[in-house]
């Protein structure tokens, strides 16, 4: 082969995408974050198979609940220092910044809306990842009802990291949840961000299983 050509192959998508802006060739460029869109959704698409896949045969001969050990562990390894920033002395407004930039930075796909009442910020989201294993004609999901699936069988195992770290796990730091989240059909969700955590209703700590307490506020007024 061609040395110019095998030198050209060890160049990332990300660096050709530079060089191009650079260079001012918008087209070229454009057809580049296209193909990124495209190989990226693709690429995600066979970890969630993965993860998937782990979580079932883990739920069929382990049991149910050592899938709440391993998103609890999952929750302190990986997701609370990508995320512990909801607890911080921030306002509510840079809470809301910053939980957009995790779907549309982190997961790289766009928010359906936010919308904002009296009491909450309301983010609305086709959901690329638990979402899109919903949508699957067969996924892992609970044979029985659980604190940390909201109560409900059929609850896909991959989204129960949201009740069991976002919520569950929350509560237990600082007396509420982060967010609340409601799986919708059709690959969607809906989540919750309320401007002071003491207004977040009773039912969704009895849905886990657990008490309303005094909430510790962690945010600037």
């Amino acid at each position: 082969m061609d040395k110019k050509e095998l030198k050209e192959l060890t160049v990332s998508i990300f660096e050709k995408l530079r060089r191009q802006i650079k260079e001012g060739n918008t087209e070229k460029a454009l057809e580049l974050v296209n193909e990124i869109d495209s190989t990226k959704h693709d690429f995600d698409e066979s970890y969630r198979q993965w993860i998937d896949l782990m979580l079932t045969y883990i739920g069929d001969n382990m049991g149910e609940e050592a899938l709440y050990e391993i998103h609890r562990e999952n929750g302190e390894r990986a997701l609370w220092p990508r995320l512990g920033w909801i607890f911080d002395p921030i306002s509510i407004e840079e809470k809301v910044r910053k939980r957009s930039r995790t779907w549309t930075h982190f997961h790289m796909t766009n928010l359906e809306a936010i919308e904002e009442d009296d009491e909450k910020f309301i983010f609305k989201i086709k959901c690329d990842s638990g979402g899109s294993i919903r949508m699957w004609p067969q996924y892992g999901k609970t044979k029985e009802p659980h604190p940390w699936s909201h109560g409900e069988k059929d609850f896909s195992y991959y989204c129960a990291h949201c009740p069991i770290v976002l919520e569950m796990m929350a509560i237990e730091r600082k007396g509420y949840p982060a967010w609340v989240s409601e799986p919708q059909p059709n690959g969607k969700c809906i989540q919750y961000l309320y401007k002071d955590p003491a207004k977040v209703p009773e039912k969704y700590y009895k849905r886990l299983g657990l008490e309303k307490k005094k909430a510790t506020r962690g945010q600037k007024s």
